[in-house]
């Protein structure tokens, strides 16, 4: 069996939250643990041990469940991956969380730093990502590109090359800070999306794999620096998606 939905991203998007509450529902098969996430269709060794190995290392345990899936959050980020997934999978649905692209850099810095891959301050870290994704290219290291924070945001130019090989029905995308108000409503929307009853026993919302530490912020100038980078990407993706995501262009503080 392989899977006919994959949750593709974005990274430090509530992807982690989604997943738990789905995988409690009777009807769904989701791979026991999330982490380490396949990346199958992402890294190329992982790729090129083929379709076999992918139905065996994660879909062996499945008991007939309508709605098989994985998450891998590199999936949206990585152009390469929709050619991939549409010759592999061509009628798969795919589920898509999307946050603030400043708070989603912010947070993703902090799950770096955990990991002890970080050493340089936030601001020091955003202004060399380049020249670190040079230095990096070629390497295990660059293929899993730990310091992309702001490209990693730039959703809109992501999922262009999803929609080149998908119709625009098949991606559902969910915009973190709704999900965040409307729990239900949005889990109802994304059961209905991927062919399942809307309503099942779910377990107590509460975030998962939260990384920022408590009391701590980027600076507003930083923040206003930010919103300016991502503007015209924010833009032509409130354009996609028919809906104004104003909130993430304004220059607030607050916990990421």
């Amino acid at each position: 069996m392989l899977p006919n939905f994959l949750i593709i991203g974005a990274a430090r998007c509530g992807t982690t939250t989604v997943y738990r509450q789905l995988q409690v529902h009777p009807d769904v098969y989701l791979p026991a643990d999330k982490r380490p996430e396949p990346h199958f269709f992402f890294k190329d060794q992982e790729f090129r041990r083929g379709l076999t190995y992918y139905e065996e290392r994660y879909f062996a345990n499945w008991r007939g469940e309508h709605a098989v899936g994985e998450a891998s959050t590199s999936y949206v980020f990585g152009p390469h991956v929709p050619v991939r997934v549409r010759a592999a999978l061509p009628s798969a649905k795919f589920i898509c969380l999307l946050r603030n692209p400043v708070d989603r850099a912010f947070s993703s810095y902090w799950h770096t730093r955990r990991a002890g891959l970080e050493t340089l301050c936030f601001e020091e870290a955003i202004a060399q990502e380049q020249s670190r994704k040079q230095q990096i290219a070629g390497t295990e290291l660059g293929e899993i590109a730990p310091f992309a924070y702001v490209e990693r945001g730039f959703y809109y130019r992501q999922l262009v090359h999803w929609l080149q090989q998908f119709d625009r029905p098949a991606i559902k995308i969910v915009v973190f800070e709704d999900f965040l108000q409307t729990p239900d409503q949005v889990l109802s929307e994304i059961a209905r999306f991927i062919g399942i009853a809307p309503e099942w026993p779910r377990l107590a919302l509460q975030a998962e794999n939260k990384s920022v530490p408590a009391d701590t912020d980027m600076s507003s100038e930083m923040r206003m620096r930010l919103c300016e980078v991502f503007r015209d990407d924010i833009e032509a993706l409130e354009t996609l998606l028919g809906r104004s995501l104003r909130d993430w262009l304004k220059p607030r503080g607050g916990q990421c």
